[in-house]
Order: structure tokens, then C-alpha cells, then sequence
């Protein structure tokens, strides 16, 4: 199949879904969340092994296979959640922003915002929120993402991600510089939002805390912050009975210990410890499916 025709079934595909009334794409996207669960054996392993780690000792087995269960029905409304804003013409409707003056407030430092989120609720809607702000503020949102290694699939996402004017900075070459040339730019109020949840490879990231254990962490979101000097605000989509909240939250300070290597480690914590009170308000909405604990530490995990 070619490349070209791979895109066109992509998109007919997640058209079709996303035309569907609402209460019907949250029928069958839960019914497909339960169909994955019970149908895909290694996805369900790696998701309880997840929550074993996280909730072993607050929860009983059969609360942590409801979370479970609801982890993958959230997945499910995802798919079709993805067909809709591919279709849509205003999102908007369905869509609350919240802590708006925390991010007024990080911009009014002038030296740019980070936005620190995750995969969460539903993460392809981060894009709402940057659209809400732009309308409102004349803020200027981007979004760190991977590019994906289906081009027909990246193609799709491209195009949804950047409706609504927001900016995707791919993160293969140079992201680093990418980000501080955005934020540099002072003839614009840009943020730039990075997803910081996902487990990276050793010598990328640094071993802190999540849940109990040490998680291999990228240092990208504190080493800009240093560097910068920016502010770092939260922000999660997560998801209700009615749609969808934007909800930006209170800046997290800084914290300078005197040494690089602790600066790093301190506020990458804190930036994980706000990921994990996030997962702890709404376990069934983090993408629970991702192997986050994997990445062993290669050497006595450093306390101070």
C-alpha cells in the first residue's frame, strides 16, 4: 500500500468516527477500551505491573483492575476523540480552560513560559488550550512531539496538531536550540509546551522519584528553566462527563541548590511529584500503557 493511500484510509477512518454524536463515540470507545484490555495481552501486563508499582500497597487488586479497565475505555474514547477534532469546526464547546492568571502572570517575566504536561486525560487537545490562550491573550503556543516513524500516521497528526495555528517542534534534530530560539523571540509572547512523563535511556535523563521508585527522567524541562530562567507552569487536559478541561496551574518555583547536578535533580522531582499528584486525583487518565519504571538505575540511586 502507498504511502499516499495509507493517508487517506487514516483519515477517512478517523473521519468516520469523529462525525458520530458524541454519546455514541463515548459508547464505542469505551466498548473498544474494554476490547483492548481484554484482547491485548502485553499491553494489560505492562499496565498492572504500572499500577502494582504505583498503588500495590494502597490498593486491592480488584480496585487496581477497575482502574485498569477504565485506563483502557479512556484509551478507546482517545481514538475517537482524535477522529472528532480531525472533523470539528469548534472544539471549543466542549472545552473549559482553567488558572488562565497563572500563565498572565508567567508571561508578564517576559522571558518566555514552559509548560510542563503529560499524557493525560487527552494530550492531542493540549492544542485547544494553546488556541484558547492565543484568542484571548495573543500568546503563541508550540508543542515538543516525537515525530512518528509512520509517515502516512505523522502525516495525519501534523495536520490535526496544527490546526488552530499551533505550532509542533519535532524533536529529532536540535530541540534544545529549537526551544530557546522560540522563546528568545521577544516580538512574541510564545510558550512551549513539553510532555515530561515518558521514560528516557540512562545517560539522558536523571533518576528521580515517582510513586516510590526511581524513574530515569529527562532533564530537557530543568535545563531549560535554568538556563532561561523561564517559568515552569502545569497544564493537563483532563477529561469529564461533558468534554474536556484545559486546566493550567500555579507556577513551580524554582529551586537553586548551589550545584548543577542537584539543581537538575530537585526540580525534575518537583516536576514529577506534580505529574504524580495529577495520576493520584485521576489514575484512570495517564497513559498507564507506557513501560515508565523500565529504564533500570545504572548505578546506587544518589540521595543527598
Amino acid at each position: 500500500m502507498s504511502q499516499a493511500i495509507a493517508y487517506l484510509l487514516i483519515k477517512c477512518i478517523f473521519g468516520c468516527m469523529g462525525i458520530l454524536p458524541k454519546s455514541w463515540r463515548d459508547r464505542l470507545g469505551s466498548a473498544l477500551g474494554r476490547l483492548m484490555y481484554r484482547f491485548d495481552h502485553r499491553h494489560r501486563k505492562v499496565v498492572l505491573k504500572n499500577m502494582n508499582i504505583a498503588f500495590g500497597k494502597e490498593k486491592t487488586p480488584g480496585e487496581i483492575q477497575q482502574i485498569a479497565i477504565k485506563c483502557f475505555e479512556n484509551l478507546g474514547r482517545i481514538c475517537f476523540d482524535i477522529g472528532w477534532i480531525s472533523v470539528s469546526k469548534n472544539t471549543l464547546d466542549s472545552y473549559e480552560v482553567q488558572g488562565l492568571e497563572h500563565l498572565r502572570r508567567a508571561h508578564r517575566q517576559g522571558k518566555g513560559v514552559l509548560i510542563l504536561s503529560a499524557h493525560f486525560g487527552n494530550w492531542e487537545l493540549l492544542r485547544e488550550a494553546g488556541y484558547f490562550v492565543h484568542k484571548r491573550c495573543g500568546f503563541v503556543s508550540n508543542i515538543v512531539a516525537r515525530r512518528l516513524d509512520f509517515l502516512p500516521l505523522e502525516r495525519f497528526f501534523q495536520e490535526v496538531r496544527a490546526r488552530y495555528g499551533t505550532r509542533v517542534l519535532q524533536t529529532r534534530k536540535h530541540p534544545f536550540r529549537t526551544i530557546i530560539r522560540h522563546l528568545s523571540d521577544k516580538k512574541q509572547k510564545n510558550h512551549v509546551v513539553l510532555l515530561n512523563d515518558q521514560r528516557v535511556d540512562w545517560y539522558e535523563g536523571i533518576f528521580v522519584d515517582l510513586f516510590g521508585l526511581p524513574a530515569c527522567t529527562n532533564t530537557g524541562l530543568a535545563r531549560l528553566a535554568k538556563k532561561l530562567e523561564a517559568p515552569v507552569i502545569p497544564l493537563y487536559v483532563i477529561r469529564t462527563e461533558n468534554g474536556f478541561i484545559g486546566q493550567f496551574q500555579p507556577e513551580i518555583p524554582w529551586i537553586s541548590t548551589g550545584d548543577e547536578y542537584w539543581d537538575l535533580a530537585e526540580n525534575t522531582l518537583r516536576y514529577n511529584k506534580n505529574i504524580e499528584e495529577m495520576i493520584r486525583k485521576y489514575p484512570e487518565q495517564w497513559f498507564w500503557v507506557h513501560n515508565r519504571w523500565k529504564t533500570p538505575p545504572w548505578c546506587p540511586w544518589p540521595k543527598k
